[in-house]
């Protein structure tokens, strides 16, 4: 059986956010994240890359700390806006990476 991050127990709940952390922190650097954005029609994106931008001097270590501590609420909502799986550990049941392939391969290209 499945969860929503919000079912999850509290450890399980850090695993989650951390992995995601991790994910986003990737693309935020390299990809990009349209995919993600097209999904946040409440800007939690927006409050997370705000305080990623204010705080690029961080490592990432002090990145994913802070981003926990200061936009977990974020992070949490926009898990449950894109409505990511996990299982009881809080490992999501798609790896991030398949999930962004998959979901990006839906999108219509062109114009």
């Amino acid at each position: 059986m499945t969860k929503s991050i919000t079912d999850l127990t509290s450890d399980a709940q850090i695993k989650a956010l951390s992995d995601f952390i991790d994910f986003y922190l990737d693309k935020f650097r390299n990809e990009g994240l349209d995919l993600i954005a097209q999904a946040d029609t409440t800007g939690h994106i927006a409050d997370i890359n705000a305080w990623l931008m204010a705080n690029q001097s961080f490592n990432k270590e002090e990145l994913k700390s802070g981003l926990l501590s200061e936009r977990g609420e974020n992070l949490i909502a926009l898990l449950k806006t894109i409505n990511a799986p996990f299982n009881d550990n809080g490992l999501p049941v798609t790896p991030w990476n398949e999930w962004f392939k998959a979901d990006l391969d839906t999108i219509p290209q062109g114009r």
